[in-house]
């Protein structure tokens, strides 16, 4: 036999026995006994010994089955941190008899450990926003995609064979004296210098160059190397203004409002210190290891008037380019009506599941409406005002084709992508963004990290990501009988969850009964 094997779990809960005062007891370390909680020999032929201990009155006691307890042969509660661990796996962690249990999250009590966090040291360690954390909620926590089915034709219409062509086009701010024209309905969202690496940048402007469509600045202005390598640039200002100069607009083929996004609103932006330095400090007007962190709204705009006036501006200095507003699903109407009185030419709404590179999990995990009734909502509102004279772009969480497709149908003109472009560049999830660890280069300035991102290998990554993606929505809109990606309607989709027919607006698959 190994004398070397480790305790396993006999059981996940404690076990509640009757003990004597006075009589001795053998209680299993190992795990292996069939007489739990007690020895039965099994353990013979290694290193590992019962426990013996004497009952010091009569009563009923919870002895420990996980064999992780701190206060063995007594259960302390261990258990519950053993999350997908089961009966027969080793035992995860041993204590001394010294040690006093830590506080773990646990389904029951899920906020336990923050709990003990904030009652030993409040805020001093965490900051004043409490805990920062980095991408979006996730997906599995919000109203999902594919709890939306697709429509096709057969008989009554008829789908269009393989070989005929579906436009792909798109049109941002159809009003606007100098519309921008995309060849496809994505294109990558804002995403910071300085939240990404400099070869990140280069690579998503590249990348959706060679997929003919744009690219967004991000808050962090405006990198002359991301600009250079892409001809349907969206500039983004922001709070902070970094690098804000009219002169720019002359260089660029959109501009837009920043008012907040899905991940934090309210509380203007977050770039950690170790990210700010060198081209990134230059740029942002900061000192190299200080934290950028933006004013929650723009400290000279306050009304729609002053915002027209600084977009009449950039539309006199550019020669027409559209104006927009990137806006979070928040008071949804209330801030479309802002940004429509405001000269709005587009609006990029991004919901709950939006990711950022480094935020308050305050903000993160609880604010913010939904991408999917978000845009629900944005459509008849604009529906109402306007029609398709305003481009209604969406953001927050949308992955894949499949996506894509149900969000134009939902009423969506066009999609901007910002996990899933950062995913085809090399991003493998991991997570980390703000720590500045990111291990392929893209959400780090570290350059021993940065020179594993291939530039040109990347782009060619994204390009291809985004081709492929568009033909998949090519295929589904044959199958729905649409020469044209523009022609998806909410007709073209259902859903047999009553929830999501509640949230969308969306046809419900199901009989309806009425009370």
């Amino acid at each position: 036999m190994d004398t070397q094997i480790t305790p396993i779990i006999a059981g996940k809960k404690p076990t509640k026995v009757d003990l004597e005062e006075g009589k001795n007891y053998f209680w299993c370390r190992c795990g292996r006994s069939a007489s739990q909680p007690f020895c039965d020999g099994s353990h013979r032929g290694t290193e590992i010994t019962p426990l013996k201990f004497t009952a010091d009155k009569s009563a009923s006691a919870a002895l420990c089955q996980c064999k992780a307890s701190a206060n063995a042969p007594y259960c302390d509660g261990s258990h519950a941190s053993l999350g997908h661990l089961e009966v027969g796996d080793s035992t995860p962690f041993q204590k001394s008899e010294q040690t006093i249990p830590s506080a773990t999250p646990t389904q029951d009590e899920p906020t336990v450990a923050r709990i003990h966090e904030l009652a030993h040291y409040g805020l001093s360690k965490l900051g004043h926003h409490g805990e920062m954390g980095s991408m979006g909620v996730p997906r599995a926590e919000l109203p999902h995609w594919d709890d939306i089915q697709i429509l096709t034709a057969q008989m009554a219409k008829k789908p269009l064979l393989d070989d005929v062509p579906v436009a792909t086009s798109v049109t941002i701010g159809p009003r606007a004296q100098k519309p921008l024209s995309l060849d496809i309905p994505l294109f990558v969202s804002d995403m910071s210098f300085g939240a990404l690496s400099e070869e990140a940048k280069i690579a998503l402007a590249k990348g959706a160059e060679l997929a003919g469509t744009g690219i967004c600045s991000g808050e962090g202005g405006m990198l002359a190397e991301e600009k250079a390598e892409n001809s349907r640039y969206f500039y983004e200002l922001a709070s902070a203004q970094f690098g804000w100069n009219l002169s720019h607009v002359e260089k660029v083929q959109a501009f837009h409002f920043k008012g907040g996004q899905g991940a934090k609103t309210g509380t203007g932006g977050h770039l950690p210190g170790e990210k700010v330095e060198g081209k990134i400090a230059q740029v942002r007007g900061l000192k190299s290891g200080q934290d950028a962190i933006s004013p929650a709204t723009f400290p000279d705009l306050h009304t729609p008037a002053n915002f027209r006036k600084l977009g009449d501006e950039v539309r006199e200095r550019s020669g027409g380019i559209p104006i927009g507003f990137k806006l979070s699903a928040n008071h949804i109407e209330d801030d479309i009506d802002f940004a429509l009185e405001a000269g709005a030419d587009y609006i990029i709404l991004d919901g709950r599941g939006g990711g950022t590179g480094a935020a308050p999990l305050i903000f993160r995990d609880h604010i913010s409406v939904p991408t999917i009734p978000a845009l629900a909502r944005a459509r008849r509102h604009l529906d109402a005002k306007t029609g398709r004279d305003v481009t209604l772009v969406i953001t927050g969480g949308l992955r894949v084709a499949e996506d894509f497709a149900k969000a134009m149908a939902l009423g969506a003109d066009a999609i901007a992508v910002s996990n899933s472009a950062m995913q085809a560049v090399g991003c493998i999830a991991a997570r980390m963004c703000n720590s500045n660890n990111c291990p392929v280069g893209v959400a780090t300035q570290k350059p021993e990290l940065r020179k594993r991102l291939n530039v040109q290998v990347s782009a060619e990554k994204l390009a291809r990501f985004f081709g492929a993606s568009v033909a998949l929505m090519q295929v589904l809109a044959r199958a729905c009988g649409h020469s044209d990606l523009a022609q998806f309607t909410q007709r073209d989709i259902t859903t047999w969850h009553r929830e999501m027919a509640d949230l969308s607006g969306i046809g419900f698959a199901g009989v309806a009964w009425e009370n």
